[in-house]
C-alpha cells in the first residue's frame, strides 16, 4: 500500500513537470503574431477562428503585446458578428477602441469603428452604421490607410442605399470605386459598380444602370468570377425586360442561366426563369412563357419559396389571360392573392387585383370588374400613404441622429472654448459674449424665416398633390366609362370615336398620375410615359393589329414640363391611332416607329412613322379630321410645325424647343 502511494505521488510529480515544461515550450516557441495570423486565415470557419483568436489574445496579454491585443479584439468582434452574436461583437469592438486609446494606437481605431458600423448595419440600424462608418473613414484617413478609406466609403454607400438615399449613395460609391481602381482591387471595384447600377435602377436612370452593369460584367469576366458574371448578365437581362426589350432580355437572362446550369435546379434559378417567362410574355409567345414559368414554380415549390411561388402564380395568370384560358387564369390569380395577403406582399396584391380586373373585363363580368377596380384603387392609395409615412419616419430618424451628433460636437467645442476663455483677458470675454448674442439673434431670425417658408411650401405641395389626385381620378372615371360604353356598342364608327377620346384621356391621365405619385417634381420622364401610352393604344385596338403590328420606341433620357409632355402625348396619340386605323389595311405585318431625341442643348426632335400603305392621293385634298386639327393645334402650342413625308408609309417630324 505504501509502495502504491509512493508510485502515485511520483506519477503526479512527473505529470506536473511535463505540463509546465510544455507550457513554457509553447510560450517560447509560439508568438502572438503567428497565432493571430493563423486565426485571421480561418475565415471560412468563424467558430474555429474565434477560438484561435481567443488563444492569441491570451498570449498577447501574457507577453504585453499591445498591438496584437487590439488586433485580436477587433478580429474577435468580426467573428462574433459572422456568428450573429452582435452583443458580444459590440463589446469586443468597444474594448478594442478603449485599448487603442490607452496605448495611443490610432492606426487601429479605423478597424474598430468599421466593425461597429457592420454590426449596426446587420441590426438594421442604418443611421447609426453611417455615423460609425464615417468615424472609421476619419481614422483611416488620419493613418493613411487607403484601402480602409475605400471600404468605409463603400459601407456608407450601402447604408445610404438601404435608406433609399440613392443620390448620396452613388456619390460615396463613386469615391470608393476611384480608390479601388487606383489600388487595382478589381473584385471590390466590380461589386461597387454593381451597387451603383442598382441605385441608378431605383432612380429610373436606365442608361446609367446599363453602363455600370456592363462595367461590372467586364471586370468579372476578366476575373473569371462565374457567379459574378451570372449576376451581371441577370441584372442586364432584367433591365431590358423592364424596358420592354424582350429579345435582349431573353438573350442576357439565358446566358446567365447557362453559366449556373451545373447547379441543376437550384433556388437561384427561380427569378431568372420567371424573368425569361415574363420576356416571352411581352413577345406574345405564351407557350414558351408558360414553359419557363412552370419550371420556376416547380423549383420554388421544392425549396418552399412562398414569395416566389406567389409571384409565379401572378405571372401564370397573365399568361393564361393572354391565351384566353380565363378559368386557369382565375385559379392562379386567386392563389397569388391568398399568398400575398398571408405574407403581406402589398405590391404583388395590387398586381393580382389588376389581373383579376382585366380577366373580368375581358369576360364581360362588369360587376366583378368594378369590384376589383375599386380594390385596386384603394390599395394604390394605401401604398401611397404607407410610402409617405415611411419617408416621414426616416426624416425624423435622420433629424434625431444629426441632432445627437450636433449636441456632442457642441459640448466638445464649449469645453475647448472654456479652457481658452480662462486664459484670456476680460475684454475678449465681452467680445465673445456680444458675438454669441448676435449669432443667437441671427439664428432665431433665420430659423423663423425657414419655418415660415417651409410651412408655405408644404401647403403648396399639399394643394398641388390634391389637385393632381382629383384630376387623375376624374380622368380615370371618364376613361372607364368610355371603355365600358365601347364594349356595349355595335356601331364601329361610334366605337372608334369613343376609343379615340378614351385614348386622349389616357394620354393626359398618365401625366397627372405621375405628378400625383411624385410631388417632388413638375417634370415628366418621357421614355416611360410614351412607352406606356403607345402600348395602351395598341391594346385598345385588339385583333390582328395588336399581335402583328410592332412598336419600336426610341426615346432619350428626356424630362419635360407637364404642359409640353401633354402636348407631345396628344400628338403621339393622334398619329399612332391614325396609323393603327389606316396604315396597314391588307398588310400582315407592320411597324410603327416613334423617336424623341435631343438634337441640340435646348431642342428635341419628335419623329413618328409607319411602313404602311401611305396617304392616298384622294385624301390629301380633303379637309383635315378633328384629330389632325388637334395635332396642328398642339404643334402651334409648342411653337413648331408638323412636317409630313409620304414615302414608303407616312413619316411625321417636328422640332420642339425646350
Amino acid at each position: 500500500m505504501v509502495l502504491l502511494k509512493r508510485g502515485l505521488a511520483l506519477f503526479a510529480g512527473i505529470f506536473i513537470l511535463l505540463n509546465n515544461a510544455y507550457s513554457i515550450f509553447i510560450q517560447e516557441n509560439t508568438s502572438p503574431e503567428a497565432m493571430f495570423k493563423k486565426a485571421s486565415a480561418t475565415q471560412s470557419d468563424p467558430s474555429l477562428g474565434l477560438n484561435l483568436t481567443k488563444q492569441a489574445l491570451q498570449y498577447a496579454i501574457h507577453q504585453g503585446n499591445r498591438v496584437i491585443i487590439v488586433k485580436c479584439l477587433n478580429l474577435e468582434s468580426q467573428y462574433y458578428g459572422e456568428l450573429k452574436k452582435y452583443d458580444s461583437a459590440k463589446v469586443c469592438a468597444h474594448e478594442a477602441l478603449s485599448q487603442a486609446e490607452i496605448y495611443h494606437l490610432d492606426s487601429l481605431k479605423g478597424k474598430s469603428w468599421y466593425t461597429l458600423g457592420m454590426i449596426s448595419f446587420s441590426n438594421n440600424n442604418l443611421q447609426q452604421s453611417i455615423v460609425e462608418y464615417n468615424k472609421a473613414l476619419v481614422a483611416y484617413k488620419e493613418s493613411h490607410q487607403t484601402a480602409g478609406v475605400g471600404t468605409s466609403y463603400l459601407g456608407i454607400g450601402i447604408s445610404e442605399q438601404g435608406l433609399t438615399n440613392y443620390s448620396s449613395s452613388i456619390g460615396h460609391y463613386l469615391q470608393a470605386a476611384d480608390i479601388f481602381q487606383n489600388l487595382g482591387d478589381e473584385m471590390y471595384l466590380a461589386y461597387t459598380f454593381n451597387s451603383i447600377a442598382d441605385c441608378f435602377n431605383e432612380l429610373s436612370k436606365y442608361g446609367e444602370t446599363l453602363e455600370y452593369n456592363k462595367k461590372a460584367l467586364f471586370i468579372r469576366r476578366k476575373l473569371k468570377d462565374e457567379q459574378g458574371i451570372s449576376q451581371s448578365l441577370n441584372n442586364i437581362g432584367f433591365l431590358y425586360y423592364k424596358l420592354q426589350k424582350a429579345d435582349s432580355a431573353i438573350y442576357y437572362l439565358s446566358r446567365s442561366l447557362e453559366i449556373i446550369k451545373n447547379d441543376k435546379d437550384s433556388s437561384g434559378f427561380v427569378l431568372t426563369l420567371q424573368d425569361i417567362g415574363a420576356a416571352y410574355k411581352i413577345k406574345g409567345e405564351f407557350k414558351k412563357a408558360e414553359k419557363y414559368s412552370l419550371r420556376a414554380q416547380n423549383i420554388a415549390s421544392n425549396y418552399g419559396m412562398e414569395k416566389e411561388l406567389a409571384g409565379g402564380n401572378a405571372d401564370l395568370a397573365e399568361i393564361y389571360t393572354g391565351q384566353k384560358d380565363y378559368a386557369k387564369a382565375l385559379q392562379h390569380v386567386n392563389t397569388a392573392i391568398d399568398t400575398a395577403r398571408k405574407l403581406n406582399l402589398t405590391e404583388l396584391l395590387l398586381k393580382a387585383y389588376t389581373i383579376k380586373y382585366t380577366i373580368y373585363k375581358k369576360t364581360g363580368d362588369y360587376k366583378n370588374a368594378v369590384v376589383y377596380g375599386d380594390k385596386r384603387a384603394q390599395l394604390n392609395d394605401s401604398l401611397f400613404t404607407i410610402s409617405a409615412n415611411r419617408a416621414i419616419t426616416e426624416m425624423a430618424t435622420k433629424y434625431k441622429t444629426a441632432q445627437t451628433e450636433k449636441d456632442r460636437d457642441a459640448y466638445k467645442v464649449r469645453s475647448q472654448l472654456q479652457q481658452k476663455i480662462v486664459s484670456q483677458q476680460t475684454k475678449y470675454i465681452v467680445v465673445l459674449s456680444i458675438a454669441a448674442v448676435l449669432l443667437a439673434a441671427l439664428f432665431v431670425i433665420a430659423y423663423n424665416n425657414f419655418r415660415k417658408k417651409n410651412k408655405a411650401n408644404k401647403r403648396i405641395q399639399t394643394l398641388m398633390q390634391d389637385l393632381h389626385h382629383r384630376v387623375k381620378n376624374n380622368l380615370q372615371i371618364l376613361s372607364g366609362l368610355f371603355t365600358m360604353q365601347i364594349d356595349n356598342l355595335s356601331d364601329e364608327n361610334t366605337k372608334n370615336a369613343l376609343r379615340e377620346n378614351e385614348a386622349r384621356l389616357t394620354s393626359m391621365n398618365l401625366i397627372h398620375n405621375k405628378l400625383y405619385l411624385d410631388n417632388t417634381t413638375t417634370k415628366i420622364e418621357m421614355n416611360d410615359y410614351l412607352t406606356k401610352l403607345l402600348n395602351h393604344i395598341k391594346d385598345s385596338f385588339g385583333g390582328y393589329k395588336q399581335n402583328e403590328i410592332n412598336l419600336r420606341i426610341e426615346v432619350s433620357n428626356i424630362m419635360l414640363e407637364a404642359d409640353k409632355a401633354v402636348a407631345i402625348g396628344l400628338i403621339a396619340n393622334e398619329l399612332t391611332t391614325n396609323a393603327f386605323k389606316y396604315a396597314f389595311n391588307g398588310q400582315v405585318h407592320g411597324e410603327i416607329h416613334l423617336a424623341l431625341q435631343l438634337v441640340e442643348k435646348s431642342k428635341i426632335l419628335l419623329t413618328l412613322g409607319d411602313n404602311g400603305v401611305g396617304l392616298k392621293a384622294e385624301n390629301k385634298d380633303k379637309a383635315p379630321s378633328f384629330g389632325l386639327k388637334l395635332v396642328n393645334l398642339m404643334a402651334r402650342q409648342l411653337n413648331s410645325t408638323l412636317v409630313v413625308n409620304n414615302n414608303n408609309g407616312v413619316f411625321y417630324q417636328m422640332e420642339i424647343s425646350i
